[in-house]
């Protein structure tokens, strides 16, 4: 590697004089030094705090009197400037509060020096030293340099120059000059320079400018054509509300008022920057506005505070819904639409949101937000949030903004939109907004009334829907509802009120939609029956009154059905009248507010049904009251047979106030569902469907212990004593249907081989002919004995299908059968009654197909036992009922025999600890016999080694042996 040769003393040129690197004096940086660099470090923190501490602090050094000053303040204004050029954002806001604090103390210190004069035009000249560029640099450079002559302006203004009463005038202009010159070379700078003169004359120093001063604005705004601009128009506004005697010049806007509506249309041109009559919008860069001026802050405030409503909706419609969202409007000028109008909305008062909502701007906002691929798919959804944020700030403001949204095109958009905002809103809105949440939904089904097709059906189900989600979110609102039909005024009705009326108005008028309409009122009302019995009677009662009043509804019955409503009315009254505190009563009007309500929906038997329940009324005095408490759990069942929550409701609402006057046979004609075969057989049994299709085949017929679904016990299944696998019976069902189906495969094909004249391919390997080859007379002959073939397994096909859904149907319904049973053996767990429900729920958990009905009759026996031991309360059988008792236990010994799942064994085995902790409290003699059986089930266990019985139950005997053996001594 090459090195340089040092040069020695006598190679120094002639006339100079050497000085060795390491002798020349070093630039010593001290403290003081190291304080300032750490100082304007801090000065383009990020952290404001950081900032404005830096910038107190740099003012304490420079405050400090010497005799360079001045030089130190020269010094620290050149790094400030230039630090203002920098490409740091945070270092122009720290650095330009500082600037402005250190050209005050420059301005002071310099005027005390030379006469109390004030040299403004030298700082103007330095500033622009400074911040020109040389040289071939680039376009970023270039922009950060403008800026920093923006911000260091900035800095003069805000130093207080202009309220210094030394300054000559000529120093002012040539400062505004400046700026405004910077203003007109280029579109952006305009903008940057616009902003920073509006923040100077509304903060405290502009405020206290002269006049003149003032005056001085206004006129190199006007000698640089910059008055009809869009930050001429905010300055214009803004002096002439802070500066009344400021004089603006004539001619240019009428009355000289911008807002004036004869300078509408140049108005909106120059809010849109587009050209007008003069040239001050001629230079165009091409840049495009992206995002709205502080001329919008000032035009909006101005206009919302005036009492003229028809001033801001005209200037709105010309200068905002017409132009930025026209049909031919750029997606560019869309964009600052949405955003003037999410401007708009977050400042406007109530009054004004009606003309702020503009069909235009909807219009828009749902076509943008209808695909995510869309340039303003984001953008549009910003005023959507914005709505959902003002209702829940003001919840008043919500009943408007589903007012506005609904009447002006955007009935479902929520949907369009993919968002939430109408639910939102909603959910928000106090009762003043909900009643016109309400009001506008009916005026929207007015609109659709006569409009039958598929877009009107899916707007009607789509108003419905919101309706629902108003009720479900204020499920306890029907406690402020009165049962009958109010008399007040429409504006004076409760909402909940109006809300029943629209949606019984609509959901019963039979036109398209109408039966989804009245789904949804199904489903308020399934919502409000949640609430206590006092207070769920009245949506239902209140909407069954509505129906009946409606002349429409009346109209479509026949006589017989118009008898059969009568009465059930003048019942309904009457239960009404007799509610006071009576839960049987409350239950009734219930049971008739629904009923009706299933005759207007023209429901199979429900005119059959609506008269026996009239007749259960009328005849629970007297002698046949036994027979009316029959009747109506006969009633309450036909409702749980139903695929409908809301009247699953009902019978458990209505089964609760009745249930402590149930008898034998109506207890009875309960469990005799639960014993009903799961299919075909059963279903035509409890549902009387006649003798259509009766004949069930012997191998059709399920086997209930080996398909159940429920878990086998340990040690005793028929086909694998050591099985204790949950999918063995459901093994065992799959491949017998799998089996089935296969013959059937093979009789189809068989059959259909026979038609044909050909066999399987197998009994055909050797022949020469394969029966292919037919005529056209011997095809149409054939014709309908393969018909007859597919015609046949078709209606096998839907036998199957049948039976499958005949399953599921007494599945279901012995599923609300044991919701009723367990509402029953919670409330009268003391009741003699309750033991004849053990048997049948123990033998239920054995035979259903289905675990979960299994686990739920498991559940009401537990729920049974449970409630007896937490109210310490058994039941009490007097002393002829004894053996009736020891007959239940009896059976449940023989039940535990039957082997089934370890929950069946375990059911057992409880029941019969209850039945016997029943007779010991009885008796305690009753041991004796209980033992005795318990000894003689062991026995049988032992001596057979195929029993079924679990080792577990004698177990469980003998650990409740001890423990009462300890309670009882």
């Amino acid at each position: 590697m090459s090195r340089h040769k040092r040069l020695r003393e006598e190679d120094t040129p002639a006339g100079s004089e050497y000085v060795h690197p390491s002798r020349k004096k070093r630039f010593k940086y001290t403290p003081e030094d190291a304080q300032l660099a750490k100082l304007y470090n801090d000065l383009a923190d990020n952290v404001q705090t950081v900032r404005i501490k830096a910038a107190g602090d740099l003012l304490k050094n420079l405050s400090a009197e010497s005799s360079d000053q001045l030089q130190r303040l020269e010094t620290a204004v050149t790094r400030l400037i230039r630090g203002l050029c920098s490409g740091r954002k945070a270092a122009r806001l720290g650095f330009s509060i500082a600037l402005a604090e250190v050209f005050r103390l420059k301005f002071r210190s310099g005027s005390e020096q030379s006469g109390h004069e004030t040299v403004l035009v030298p700082t103007i000249d330095h500033i622009i030293q400074l911040t020109e560029t040389e040289g071939n640099v680039s376009g970023l450079e270039k922009r950060d340099h403008l800026l920093g002559r923006r911000f260091a302006l900035q800095a003069l203004l805000h130093s207080d120059v202009g309220l210094e009463k030394n300054l000559p005038d000529v120093q002012w202009n040539s400062l505004l000059q400046t700026t405004f010159d910077l203003a007109t070379s280029k579109q952006w700078l305009r903008r940057e320079v616009g902003v920073m003169l509006y923040d100077y004359l509304i903060s405290p120093s502009g405020e206290k400018l002269k006049d003149s001063r003032v005056q001085a604005v206004i006129e190199a705004a006007s000698s640089s054509k910059q008055l009809k601009t869009p930050e001429g128009v905010g300055l214009w506004l803004t002096v002439q509300d802070r500066f009344p005697r400021v004089s603006l010049p004539k001619g240019l806007w009428h009355h000289d008022d911008p807002l004036s509506s004869k300078e509408r249309q140049v108005l909106s041109k120059v809010l849109l920057e587009s050209a007008v009559d003069d040239d001050a919008m001629a230079k165009q860069t091409g840049t495009r506005q992206a995002a709205p001026g502080f001329v919008w802050n000032i035009i909006l405030s101005r206009l919302f505070n005036d009492e003229h409503h028809k001033n801001f909706a005209k200037f709105w419609e010309s200068c905002v819904a017409s132009t930025m969202f026209s049909a031919s409007s750029s997606t560019e000028r869309r964009s600052l639409g949405l955003q003037v109008f999410h401007l708009a909305l977050s400042s406007a008062p109530k009054s004004k949101l009606p003309d702020v909502i503009h069909a235009n701007i909807l219009r828009c906002v749902l076509d943008q937000r209808a695909s995510a691929e869309r340039y303003l798919f984001d953008a549009a959804k910003a005023p959507l949030d914005l709505m959902v944020r003002l209702a829940k700030l003001d919840p008043n403001v919500a009943g408007i903004l589903f007012q506005e949204l609904t009447e002006k095109g955007a009935m479902n958009l929520d949907q369009l939109t993919k968002t939430k905002t109408l639910e939102s809103i909603v959910g928000h809105a106090d009762d003043t907004s909900l009643s016109m949440v309400v009001s506008a939904v009916e005026s929207g089904y007015v609109e659709l009334v006569h409009k039958d097709d598929k877009t009107a059906e899916n707007q009607k189900r789509y108003l419905a829907d919101t309706l629902l989600a108003v009720v479900r979110s204020r499920k306890d609102a029907s406690k402020a509802l009165t049962m009958l039909p109010s008399e007040q005024s429409k504006d004076q009705i409760f909402w909940l009120e109006g809300l029943l009326s629209t949606l019984t108005t609509f959901g019963y008028d039979g036109s398209q939609g109408s039966n989804v309409v009245r789904s949804r009122l199904m489903s308020c009302l399934n919502c409000l029956m949640d609430n206590p019995m006092e207070h769920a009677i009245k949506a239902p009662v209140l909407v069954a009154h509505l129906a009946i009043a409606q002349l429409g509804f009346t109209a479509r019955l026949d006589k017989r059905t118009l008898e059969v409503v009568t009465s059930a009315k003048t019942s309904l009254d009457d239960s009404l009248a007799h509610s006071n505190g009576k839960a049987g009563s409350r239950a009734f009007a219930l049971l008739f507010a629904l009923s009706i309500l299933q005759v207007y929906g023209e429901e199979a038997d429900a005119v059959a049904a609506l008269g026996d329940l009239v007749t259960c009324y009328q005849s629970q005095d007297g002698s046949s009251k036994n027979d009316s408490t029959t009747m109506l759990v006969e009633l309450l069942l036909s409702f749980v047979s139903k695929q409908s929550t809301l009247f699953r409701k009902l019978a458990e609402q209505v089964f609760s106030a009745f249930a402590a006057g149930l008898d034998v046979e109506s207890l009875q004609s309960m469990v005799d569902i639960l014993g009903q075969k799961e299919g075909l057989s059963g279903q035509q049994e409890l549902f009387d469907q006649g003798d259509e299709n009766s004949e069930e085949e012997e191998d059709d017929v399920e086997n209930v212990e080996e398909a159940s679904d429920v878990e086998l016990t340990n040690g005793h299944g028929a086909s694998d004593p050591k099985s204790e696998e949950d999918d063995e019976s459901d093994e065992g069902s799959s491949d017998a249907e799998e089996g089935a189906s296969d013959d059937e495969e093979a009789i189809f094909d068989k059959k259909l081989a026979e038609a044909l004249g050909t066999g399987r391919a197998e009994d055909d390997e050797g022949s020469d002919e394969d029966g292919s080859d037919m005529d056209d007379e011997q095809m149409m002959a054939l014709e309908p004995h393969l018909a007859s073939i597919f015609k046949e397994r078709q209606t096998t096909t839907s036998k199957k299908q049948d039976k499958k859904d005949a399953k599921e149907n007494i599945v279901n319904f012995k599923n609300r059968v044991l919701d009723l049973l367990m509402i029953y053996v919670k409330s009268q767990y003391d009741s003699i009654l309750a033991l004849d429900l053990i048997l049948p729920l123990s033998t239920l958990v054995r035979k259903t197909s289905n675990k979960p009905t299994a686990e739920k009759a498991f559940a009401v026996l537990k729920a049974y036992f449970d409630a007896c031991s937490k109210h310490k309360s058994l039941p009490q059988p007097s002393s002829g009922d004894k053996e009736a008792v020891f007959e239940v236990l009896t059976a449940v010994h023989d039940e535990m025999k039957c082997g089934g799942s370890k929950m069946h064994a375990s059911a057992c085995s409880r029941s019969s600890l209850f039945l016997s902790k029943v007779l010991v409290a009885l008796d305690a003699k009753h041991y004796y016999q209980i033992a005795g059986m318990y000894a003689n089930l062991q026995s049988q266990w032992y001596l057979d080694p195929k029993s079924k019985l679990q080792a577990s139950v004698f177990t469980e005997w003998n650990s409740w042996s001890i423990a009462t053996r300890k309670q009882h001594g």
